[in-house]
């Protein structure tokens, strides 16, 4: 209550001013994203103007006394007149095709209406937990079961490797960067700069992807064309990028974008929260080249990044330094012709990545290679639609190095063992999935994923059933299925598959001012030879007091049990998240964040072993198992935005995450026989600032 009642206190003082205005927001009518930098001024004093801040909100003061209208305008938008009153909210229509202004109309997932939540470009950057990350930023819906403050995603209690990532409808398989051995990773690799939306499905995925058990994450890329070139700079503690949109013609353009990212500045700002990093470095180039004409829908994306990474590796039997460095690439290509009354689409996707990691006396290295092709054909009428197609995803892997004999011997005098190993799955899919709309108020979808049995593969079939009930303001979704996947665990090539059955239930209130969601889900899964039963509910609302000041706030509580052991990483009583947003005008955004969830189990270590051969000491644990105290972290965050002209926009920004240095228990650490027991933290109090710079 104390840590609610310091977000409370920090944003009070803002409500004391801003008389005599009128206060609005600048949406899209078709999506109702705010319209960031659309133009707002009084048509009898054009002088008095201002500018759309981050989510569309705007304040102007005006003279009471004098009638007057207010002229909007943002381009790619019909220009609007609208009378002036208190509070408003502003709609403006995309224009249609014409002139230099063009809106390619691609496919969009074909059960996007049983879709959990949309995530737009903005919401990303203007999100402190997401980092101005895409797949962070799903961290923040309360869907989200991640425990470890990373890129690696958990919905509703499943693990991250069951979770699919996919972009322009190509699975994504290697989305994190600086991924330690176990795959867990601080960023994802996607450059929001390109990113238009992403649509999270936490429960029964979307058959129309195929090879997930968990969810799916789908982002989308850019698909509007300008009708000039722009730039944009991105200068951070940890970031140095540029982005440069180039129009090729009237009907494609062409992204080229380029980060650095290096430790020395952050890691001088914040040497106590990173003491556990020695230093981090990447640099990444990509093209976005997109478009279409009469016949062909087209986006095609190439990126490349490298990395390095060293972090200060803690062991009872050694402490040292984990170096890793990696190089990735990857090629993404989306084509979509209309062809009779329906649209065929072909997504391809070849990516590849190489790693070396060493420590203590063992270096290895592994390599991976992924090959994805996908056809589907799509038709539909305002009754039915229906969508089938093919896909085959192939997978390789090839470790080669030393690695320790033995997990309690990881000493530079301990014995090794050579491995050279090489792995490969694949899969062959066909699938179908039909909508009927069987009235104004209900939806119905359904379909079937088969396999093709390849490599001894057993042969499976996914099958799934959803029903959207719509009064407005009330949405209710509800679905059940039965999917299967096979796949690779990153770093490692370690082959795995997974089987799961699912029911979910999510009931959905949206006004003006309100959205709230309350769901409920089962799932019973099965991975390798082990498995897992959740049950969980979660509580979301979001509500708008005035343009100026929202509050959201999410309970979730999972019910998860291990089928092997007495605990489970996602069994959680509680996960609770909070969002403060004050916007006071004058392009100023003020934001708090609370994060608190139950601790996480673990099984204590209650002594230890001499193993003279060895000359080091070997654990024995508890079979009680406890759990560390539970976590909790504040952040706020402010940002201004700064017209410099009619072309020229500058967002500043900061945040402090963990303002009040919360020291939540990650893991314990021990000396050489375990008789002394350290405290392994997450992250500590840390600050960030930057500015995004659009010219």
């Amino acid at each position: 209550m104390m840590r609610v009642s310091f977000i409370l206190l920090f944003a009070l003082p803002f409500f004391l001013f801003g008389q005599h205005t009128i206060s609005g927001r600048v949406v899209d009518k078709e999506t109702g994203e705010g319209l960031l930098g659309a133009h707002i001024y009084l048509m009898k004093d054009w002088r008095n103007g201002t500018i759309a801040s981050t989510d569309g909100s705007f304040t102007l003061e005006v003279d009471p006394s004098v009638p007057d209208s207010l002229i909007v305008s943002f381009i790619g938008f019909r220009e609007v007149v609208v009378s002036l009153s208190g509070s408003m909210i502003i709609e403006m229509e995309p224009q249609k095709i014409s002139g230099d202004v063009v809106v390619i109309t691609s496919q969009r997932p074909i059960a996007e209406e049983f879709k959990y939540m949309k995530i737009n470009k903005l919401e990303v950057y203007t999100n402190p937990s997401a980092k101005a990350d895409p797949i962070l930023a799903v961290n923040s819906l309360p869907s989200a079961t991640t425990t470890d403050e990373s890129a690696n995603i958990s919905l509703r209690g499943s693990s991250p490797i069951e979770t699919g990532i996919f972009l322009n409808n190509v699975p994504v398989h290697d989305a994190v960067r600086y991924s330690q051995l176990n795959g867990i990773g601080t960023f994802s690799i996607f450059n929001t700069s390109i990113i238009k939306d992403v649509v999270v499905f936490p429960g029964n995925p979307p058959l129309e992807f195929g090879n997930t058990t968990s969810g799916v994450i789908s982002l989308s890329t850019d698909d509007r064309i300008l009708e000039d070139n722009g730039n944009s700079m991105v200068v951070s503690l940890a970031s140095i990028g540029v982005t440069r949109d180039q129009k090729i013609s009237k009907n494609q353009s062409l992204k080229l974008f380029s980060n650095w990212q290096p430790s020395a500045a952050i890691k001088a700002v914040n040497e106590t929260s990173l003491e556990a990093i020695k230093s981090f470095e990447s640099g990444d180039l990509g093209v976005y080249w997109y478009g279409s004409n009469s016949k062909l829908n087209w986006k095609v994306l190439n990126y490349s990044v490298l990395e390095g990474y060293e972090f200060k590796f803690q062991h009872a039997s050694f402490n040292g330094i984990f170096d890793q460095k990696k190089k990735r690439s990857f090629l993404i290509s989306t084509l979509e012709r209309p062809i009779g009354k329906g649209t065929l689409s072909l997504n391809n996707g070849l990516s590849s990545s190489d790693g070396d990691y060493k420590y203590s006396n063992v270096k290895f290295n592994v390599r991976q290679k992924d090959l994805f092709g996908g056809i589907n054909y799509l038709i539909g009428t305002p009754t039915i639609s229906f969508k089938a197609g093919l896909s085959y995803d192939l997978r390789k892997s090839e470790v080669d190095g030393t690695f320790h004999e033995f997990s309690y011997a990881l000493g530079l005098n301990h014995p090794t063992i050579g491995v050279s190993e090489s792995g490969k799955s694949q899969t062959l899919e066909s699938f179908t999935y039909v909508k009927y709309a069987a009235s104004e108020k209900i939806t119905i979808g359904s379909g079937v994923r088969k396999n093709v049995p390849i490599q001894d593969q057993k042969s499976y079939l996914s099958r799934q059933l959803n029903i959207a009930y719509s009064v407005q303001p009330w949405l209710i979704t509800a679905g059940a299925g039965r999917y299967f996947k096979n796949g690779m665990r990153e770093n490692t090539g370690e082959l795995f598959t997974s089987k799961s059955d699912q029911l979910s239930l999510d009931i959905k209130y949206e006004k003006e001012d309100v959205n709230a969601t309350f769901s409920l889900f089962r799932k019973n899964n099965e991975v390798d030879n082990g498995g897992y039963q959740a049950n969980g509910a979660e509580l979301f609302v979001d509500y708008r007091f005035s343009s100026k000041f929202r509050m959201s706030g999410s309970f979730t509580w999972l019910d998860a049990i291990d089928n092997d052991s007495d605990s489970y990483q996602y069994d959680l009583s509680y996960f609770i998240r909070g969002n403060l947003t004050y916007s006071p005008g004058r392009l100023w955004t003020f934001e708090g964040i609370l994060v608190a969830r139950e601790g996480l189990p673990f099984s204590p270590v209650e002594g230890a072993n001499f193993d003279s051969n060895l000359d080091a000491f070997e654990p024995l644990y508890s079979e009680q198992d406890l759990r560390f105290p539970g976590y909790s972290s504040i952040g706020i965050s402010v940002s201004k935005m700064i017209p410099v002209s009619e072309k020229v926009n500058v967002i500043v920004f900061a945040s402090v995450n963990n303002i009040l240095d919360t020291k939540n228990l990650r893991a314990y650490t021990y000396n050489f026989d375990y008789s002394i027991q350290s405290e392994s933290l997450y992250s500590r109090r840390t600050s960030y600032f930057g500015a995004v710079i659009s010219f």
